[in-house]
């Protein structure tokens, strides 16, 4: 009798253990494949850097990963287990430095953002990423196609890049904003070469790079002079000069936008904004 009653016991154990196992999230191994399911199905990846001596990684499959909140967060992309010490060219790639190391990424394996270590603070940033990270670019299908295909292929990167950026995947839909600018389609058609030339600019200013925001603010300028977005971009172009304590640049431009646009309200708020920078 007590070893019907084991055997029974055992058996449920085990059925608990395959369902716990059904119900939590299904980690893939091979990058690749879950690249091509994620281009194919249009979802995105979710991709967890880990190693067997890494402690903070087993914490984190044992507190975090296993979490009914996160399984269900989960469930929209495809998530891939990597091994750190395995894959050095994808740690690479990725920026992973150190584990435990989270990548969120679209469906081509660009990378949106990370998070890197284990605490209750990153628990709670990986949990709010899970709510604001897009869960289905199933309509980009066709435009992942098409520049899989022809790379530069500028019609299909400017429709991922709007969507990106709709999506406020901001610094993802530069690269693709900017990869589009480099196409004949863009670069023959003014219009939509005035219109992505001003977002790139606009987009990095929006995200505090002011670096990466001048010379695009810039270019802009120089080479649309009576562009539709002038007075925009050129408030961004001062604004991002003074952020940078180039004060005489600033300046100049202001003198530009005091030129091209004498009504302008901007005026009055950037020549404060100059003057408080100086002290």
């Amino acid at each position: 009798m007590k070893k019907i009653t084991l055997f029974v016991f055992s058996f449920i154990l085990l059925i608990l253990n395959l369902n716990a196992q059904e119900a939590g999230i299904k980690w893939e191994k091979n990058f690749e494949k879950a690249q091509k399911a994620a281009r194919e199905s249009g979802k995105p990846l979710l991709l967890d850097f880990t190693a067997e001596w890494c402690k903070p990684c087993k914490m984190m499959d044992q507190e975090f990963w296993v979490r009914d909140d996160v399984i269900q967060a989960a469930k929209p992309f495809i998530a891939v287990k990597l091994n750190y010490d395995d894959e050095r060219n994808l740690a690479s790639k990725y920026g992973a430095t150190a584990i435990p190391y989270v990548v969120f990424a679209d469906p081509l394996g660009n990378m949106v953002t990370f998070r890197r270590g284990f605490g209750s603070k990153n628990a709670r940033e990986i949990t709010q990423i899970f709510d604001e990270m897009p869960k289905d670019f199933s309509v980009l299908i066709p435009f992942y196609a098409a520049i899989e295909k022809k790379k530069n292929d500028g019609l299909a990167l400017l429709q991922i890049a709007d969507s990106y950026r709709a999506a406020k995947m901001t610094r993802l839909s530069c690269d693709f904003y900017k990869r589009a600018l480099k196409t004949s389609e863009i670069q023959n058609d003014a219009e939509k070469k005035e219109r992505v030339m001003a977002i790139i600019g606009v987009n990095y200013y929006s995200i505090r790079d002011y670096v990466n925001a001048e010379n695009p603010l810039e270019d802009y300028v120089k080479i649309f002079p009576q562009g539709k977005n002038r007075e925009t971009i050129l408030f961004a172009l001062i604004m991002t000069n003074i952020k940078q304590q180039k004060l005489k640049d600033a300046n100049n431009y202001l003198e530009v936008l005091k030129k091209d646009f004498p009504a302008s309200e901007k005026i009055t708020a950037l020549s404060r904004e100059i003057e408080n920078a100086k002290k």
